[in-house]
């Protein structure tokens, strides 16, 4: 069972570095979209969505800050 749960993460992993998160996600939406299972997939996409967007522009920002530091 580890095997198998490790494999999946390692795939989900790939596909969203290899897609990009906004169009894995936005694929992953549109995929729910057509099952009908909209309002709770929606709901824990987009707050995954923000939290990622969020998570990026924060780490961003500190490597930027840190590099003028380390500049100056």
């Amino acid at each position: 069972m580890g095997i198998i749960l490790w494999f999946i993460a390692i795939v989900l992993f790939l596909a969203i570095i290899g897609l990009g998160w906004e169009t894995f996600f936005t694929g992953v939406l549109n995929g729910v979209d057509k099952i009908g299972v909209t309002p709770v997939i929606k709901n824990i996409t987009d707050s995954t969505k923000e939290s990622l967007h969020g998570i990026i522009s924060e780490s961003s920002k500190n490597t930027f800050d840190n590099s003028l530091k380390f500049n100056s």
